[in-house]
């Protein structure tokens, strides 16, 4: 707000000036209403400079928080996803710093990252929909099935988080031979990309929204096929977060679309994970998510909180008797 305000009145000083530069050249005009166009003029810019300095001020307050929050993050999550694994699923136009500060955070809580799956733009293409179902349909593990009235992004993303995350924390770790083919197959066809053992079963999941809401015509049928794909891998998997920055949560984002869809209590939402603070958010809520209280967490609208409440309590370590 101070920095709209800023360069508001900065706009506003500036048209003054030229006004003033017209009135004093002429020479009719000179007088009273010179001197109260000098008197506004330099009002304005006590009025900028004051503002300049509070904005200054609030940047140094927000680097402050940032880098407290940096310092105590490891202990503030430490322990909360232990014996847990997390796969990350980046939406085409995420970001990617987000998606390592994010699964830098994760790490500290004491999760295993089993890998990370990048979605292309093929994936959302219209023309390519048609070959996204049929590979869908050719790549099907024989232990898979579809619900019979599934929209084809909902079988596709019901196929990717068969293979990426399990409720049974005795397969996770493990590849389910007969999913193997699925993401190589996606890869080979351009409709991701992956790194690290993705296939290896997570037991939570969290996906990076696309960095900025779209304005696009296709921009509601994208998010409902992004969309599909973190509530298919909260039912397959033990929870799942999707994370954002504020963009995310306005008209044409997916963490917006996902808020409107009412699933709360099925995917858990953050909308400040471009920020210390979000990230440590996106780390309980997907300790909350875990325990069956996914809710929607920031600053946008429809949220619950800025965290959840009560914040999770970190797992137990077990310690051996003497």
């Amino acid at each position: 707000m101070i920095d709209f305000r800023y360069h508001l009145v900065s706009i506003i000083a500036v048209f003054l000036s030229l006004a003033l530069g017209l009135v004093v050249g002429a020479s009719a005009l000179r007088g009273p209403l010179v001197d109260q166009l000098k008197e506004t003029s330099n009002r304005l810019k006590n009025n900028n400079e004051t503002l300049r300095r509070q904005k200054d001020a609030a940047g140094q307050v927000n680097t402050y928080n940032d880098q407290v929050i940096n310092a105590a993050a490891g202990q503030m999550v430490a322990g909360r996803l232990k014996d847990e694994s997390v796969v990350f699923v980046e939406a085409p136009g995420a970001d990617d710093q987000m998606r390592a500060q994010t699964a830098d955070m994760v790490s500290k809580a004491g999760a295993r990252i089993s890998g990370y799956v990048t979605l292309q733009s093929k994936y959302l293409d219209p023309n390519q929909q048609a070959t996204l179902s049929e590979l869908t349909d050719r790549l099907k593990p024989a232990g898979l099935t579809f619900s019979a009235d599934a929209t084809s992004a909902e079988r596709t993303a019901s196929e990717l988080a068969w293979v990426l995350v399990t409720k049974q924390a005795a397969r996770s770790g493990q590849e389910d031979l007969a999913a193997g083919q699925v993401l190589p197959g996606f890869k080979a066809a351009g409709f991701l990309t992956y790194s690290g053992q993705p296939a290896t079963r997570a037991t939570l999941a969290i996906v990076i929204a696309p960095a900025a809401a779209s304005s696009d015509k296709n921009a509601d049928a994208d998010n409902k096929a992004l969309g599909a794909l973190p509530k298919a891998l909260s039912t397959y998997g033990e929870g799942a977060v999707v994370a954002g920055d504020a963009d995310s949560a306005t008209d044409g984002g997916l963490i917006k679309a996902l808020r409107d869809d009412d699933v709360k209590g099925h995917v858990a939402t953050v909308d400040t994970a471009d920020s210390p603070a979000g990230r440590l958010t996106a780390v309980l809520a997907l300790a909350a998510a875990k325990q069956g209280k996914a809710g929607d967490y920031g600053i946008g609208s429809k949220v619950d909180g800025a965290l959840p409440t009560p914040v999770p309590t970190p797992t137990p370590t077990m310690t051996k008797k003497k």
